[in-house]
């Protein structure tokens, strides 16, 4: 079936008319609701989260339209070896474990906005300051310009086409930026509550369609081992490389995503914090694994997809599914809502995060000291939205380019794991010196940034050498200098720890 066939109609413009107005409507609740006109109000909502907040906040946040389209496309592409995807988010959660309950008890010490904040109070050198500030950006404009693209791809299908790919982008990013604009971590906060519980009960739908309607997993698994048998073979040597190498950097990258690790500091108590956390431990199971399996299924419904086309095969699937049933068709509108929420949580979360950063950690630190916190706040809003912008150029040229979707994950990753060391190792480890920091940092993005040049002139296929990737080679070093550097030349604790 072509995805042209059915159409949705003029009934799910309605009730994705109707989720955007919620939306807009809570961004002003968020606005009345303010305590008070300071960084900490608008960017961490005064640390007030408890569990329900907290916990949808993070779900909404960490599972987006990079999970839906990118990780579905992902496995159209790879097949059954990327079933390796549901380990991910596991992972990530082990890793916070690591260092986010003791982070989370400096933050509320030494109040802490930012996760650069953590850096220079723990470490005292501008120049990794600045060092952490421009990687943790860079990966999170790449995280935006993910959702961006996903955007694009939601709402035109969702219009039926009659919304082009880049109007799509424009909606979304305005009403998501009014309201976060309002209400800040607030607003945002709040908006994703809505959004985590429209996207479990869309998983859930999505898990009773693919068991349930035309012979479901059984009979894709026999169309595929007829048509496409090579994607159901296990992986080799270097398949297992690179599951291996995945695991490393989505584990450490994701759990050092900046906006993740303000929510984390937005939680009420630290107990909050734990409950939460455990409850992600499981959310995989409910997210990349139905992810996994939406691609999978595709296998058999739409051969010979290219890679641009892949980050829809979950679109393809749902609207083919669509035309059962009234019953399925409200299901599947459900699910393109689920869809929307969880790219636009992740996309304001991100957004209000690199807002956040320029604000406090570039403008604040070396531009204006002296600068209230009113001014701040305007800075901090007109960055932002300047920087969307520029954002929403790059998915018109991602969509010209035909990038996918993992691309720009991988993109992305590769270059802001590097700054892991600075929390998994620097929160527990006092030894550790800067300068071995800075130069791990240094050494790990060059790299990486030779390995992507290598990838580029066609020294080596698949973006990296023995099928490790480009960020996990840096991230080896990156950690090799960290560790000698804190045996051979510690740091001068009195002096450098500041507290910590």
């Amino acid at each position: 079936m072509e995805s042209g066939e059915f159409q949705l109609g003029n009934r799910a413009l309605y009730v994705m008319g109707a989720y955007l107005v919620v939306m807009l409507m809570l961004g002003a609740l968020g606005r009345r609701s303010r305590k008070e006109e300071s960084l900490r109000d608008f960017y961490l909502a005064g640390s007030t989260f408890g569990f329900i907040v907290l916990f949808l906040t993070l779900f909404a946040t960490q599972y987006s339209g990079n999970t839906l389209l990118g990780f579905a496309g992902r496995a159209y592409r790879q097949g059954t070896t990327y079933i390796v995807s549901v380990m991910f988010m596991t992972v990530v959660i082990t890793v916070f474990t690591i260092y986010a309950p003791r982070l989370v008890r400096l933050a509320r010490t030494f109040g802490y906005i930012t996760p650069a904040d953590y850096v220079y109070h723990r470490f005292g050198s501008p120049a990794l300051h600045i060092a952490a500030v421009l990687l943790l950006v860079w990966g999170l404009a790449n995280y935006v310009l993910e959702n961006l693209v996903a955007m694009g791809h939601a709402m035109v299908t969702i219009s039926d086409g009659n919304i082009s790919f880049m109007w799509g982008v424009i909606i979304l990013v305005v009403v998501m930026l009014t309201y976060e604009t309002l209400g800040g971590m607030r607003s945002v906060a709040w908006t994703d509550v809505v959004q985590g519980t429209i996207l479990l009960a869309g998983l859930g739908c999505i898990l009773f369609m693919l068991v349930t309607m035309d012979g479901g997993l059984p009979a894709a698994h026999d169309v595929i081992a007829r048509d496409a048998p090579e994607k159901l073979a296990a992986p080799e040597a270097d398949g297992l490389r690179a599951w291996f190498s995945n695991l490393i950097l989505l584990g450490f990258g994701v759990a050092v995503y900046p906006h993740a690790v303000q929510r984390l500091f937005a939680a009420k108590s630290l107990r909050t914090l734990r409950v939460s956390l455990a409850g992600m431990a499981f959310m995989p199971l409910t997210t990349t694994l139905l992810a996994f399996l939406m691609g999978y299924l595709a296998i058999s419904r739409f051969p010979e997809l290219n890679q641009f086309e892949s980050d829809r095969v979950t679109i393809l699937v749902l609207i083919d599914m669509a035309e059962g049933s009234p019953i399925t068709y409200w299901l599947v509108v459900l699910i393109f809502s689920a869809i929307v929420a969880a790219i636009m949580s992740t996309a304001d979360s991100a957004l209000l995060s690199i807002s956040s950063m320029f604000t406090k950690d570039i403008y604040k630190a070396y531009i204006k000291k002296d600068a209230e916190p009113h001014h701040l706040l305007i800075v901090g809003k007109i960055f932002g939205w300047g920087l969307i912008a520029v954002l929403v150029g790059m998915a018109w040229v991602s969509q010209k380019t035909e990038w996918s979707i993992w691309m720009l994950i991988r993109l992305k990753l590769e270059f802001l794991v590097q700054i892991s060391p600075m929390f998994v190792l620097g929160i527990h480890w006092r030894k550790l010196p800067a300068w071995a920091v800075l130069a791990g940092v240094i050494v790990g993005t060059g790299i990486t940034l030779t390995i992507w040049g290598g990838v580029m002139v066609g020294v080596w296929e698949n973006r990296s050498p023995w099928s490790i990737s480009a960020g996990v080679w840096g991230l080896c070093a990156n950690y090799a200098i960290c560790v000698a550097g804190g045996l051979l030349r510690p740091a001068n604790l009195n002096a450098s720890q500041r507290g910590v």
